[in-house]
């Protein structure tokens, strides 16, 4: 770490002394705001410094080729940096290439694997040469340093965009050009409508491994061609409120628009956006263990068929127009694999669907907002594997099964469900016999039975 200086208008002399005595120095941390910095000091000499943050020096407009050297220097240019950050430097509008260097044959950040720039909005020109980079993080910045930045790039293995402003899509070529990528995040990009201007860009995806989307509120559409992305294990779009389709095609059920044999799929979430329609061909998806479709107000279909391997589902709320769950949760493929289930309900809906009393491996049921429904079905009984049932606003609720229904349970959590709450005081209450053999009773926060530690 070094040295705070008393002193901040004689900072670079700072530098300039700490780095000719430790020509060894491993790690340089620049932390701190110092206001009447100008400029960065010289540091592409140091042969030994594998990792350099500069942050908060708000009044640095430009890293110049000061930073990389004096025209003397022959040597290769930071030449064992691994990570480099650059954050919160808010009047920062151009970071200068090495090349501009009148003596710059040499290589430039060789090794570097990491960079890092996040907090200078104002940031319109960068360097491109970065041979070795294999993480790219990149948040509030404009588009056009994003475009510079990542136009020569082709060894990238992860890859985080956030609040890029101005970016319609991706950068053309990135994905094409970095095929070894695996993981790829996307958030708070207001003006993304595509991921890219390729229709068939998802062909060079093979390795991606992780794709998330979150809170692109312009975001209209997924491209075709998911099955292509034969490695994907977790797929997350999350707050897209204009994406009205999934594919993009709701009439087109090849497997060219779904995921359909996405066979390494693990996870897919969608929460809070705007699909009508889910036609995704998700049984052939063999390896599918975790399904989240939460939130999703305008959604009215989704396509039949969940494979045997699905452990967790979690869905609801849809249309407030349906009367009962769309007939996702109907596949008989998931009767025996299905451990945790998470319904999220709305206005209408006064009952579960039956299917549920065919689950025969499940362990955990959630049922919120119901409030429609006055009891709980006498099936549960039924659910002979069940251990944990949640029971949240649900408005109207009033009753239990019987003592025998329950005899399973090892825990029964009710928040905000006043009128079940006001059915289960302990003693003589009219619901507490049926609850009174379960060893964790916990009501609005308050373990009513047991203790945490016994959680």
């Amino acid at each position: 770490m070094l040295p705070r200086c008393a002193d901040r208008d004689n900072i670079s002399i700072v530098f300039s002394w700490k780095f000719k005595s430790s020509p060894k120095l491993m790690e340089v941390y620049k932390s701190w705001s110092c206001n009447k910095c100008e400029e960065v000091p010289t540091l592409g000499h140091l042969p030994c410094l594998k990792v350099l943050e500069i942050n908060e020096m708000d009044n640095v407009r430009c890293i110049g080729t000061k930073f990389y050297s004096d025209d003397n220097y022959k040597n290769a240019l930071f030449p064992t940096l691994r990570r480099l950050k650059l954050s919160s430097m808010m009047n920062l509008v151009e970071w200068k290439d090495a090349k501009e260097l009148t003596t710059a044959t040499c290589e430039v950040f060789p090794c570097l694997e990491e960079l890092i720039i996040e907090g200078c909005a104002k940031l319109t020109s960068a360097p491109c040469h970065f041979p070795s980079l294999k993480k790219l993080e990149i948040s509030e910045i404009c588009s056009k340093a994003f475009e510079n930045i990542s136009s020569k790039l082709t060894t990238l293995t992860s890859l985080v965009i956030e609040s890029v402003s101005e970016l319609g899509c991706l950068p053309e070529q990135l994905l094409q050009n970095n095929t070894s990528l695996m993981s790829l995040e996307i958030s708070y990009c207001s003006e993304l409508e595509s991921i890219s201007q390729h229709q068939d860009v998802w062909a060079f995806c093979t390795s991606l491994r992780s794709l998330n989307i979150y809170e692109c509120e312009k975001l209209s559409y997924i491209l075709d061609g998911l099955h292509k992305l034969i490695s994907l294990e977790n797929f997350e779009l999350i707050g897209c409120g204009n994406l009205r389709c999934f594919p993009r095609h709701t009439w087109c059920h090849a497997p060219s628009s779904t995921l359909e044999g996405a066979a390494s799929l693990r996870q897919l979430v969608m929460s809070w956006c705007g699909v009508e329609a889910l036609l995704i061909g998700l049984k052939s998806c063999t390896s599918l263990q975790i399904l989240r479709i939460e939130e999703c107000p305008n959604l009215k279909r989704i396509s039949e068929g969940l494979p045997e391997s699905l452990k967790t589902l979690k869905i609801g709320p849809f249309c407030e127009m349906l009367e009962a769950f769309p007939s996702l949760i109907n596949s008989t493929s998931i009767q025996h694999s299905i451990e945790h289930l998470y319904l999220n309900g709305w206005a209408k809906l006064n009952s579960l669907p039956d299917q549920i009393q065919s689950f025969t491996a499940l362990k955990v049921l959630l049922i919120a907002n119901f409030d429609g429904m006055e009891a709980l079905p006498e099936w549960l009984g039924n659910l002979s594997s069940l251990q944990k049932l949640y029971l949240l606003w649900c408005n109207n609720l009033m009753y239990l099964p019987r003592t025998q229904a329950m005899r399973c349970l090892t825990k029964l959590h009710i928040y905000d469900c006043p009128k079940l709450k006001e059915r289960c005081v302990e003693g003589s209450s009219a619901e507490w016999l049926n609850v009174a053999d379960i060893p964790i009773i916990i009501i609005d926060e308050e373990y009513i039975k047991g203790n945490e530690s016994e959680d």
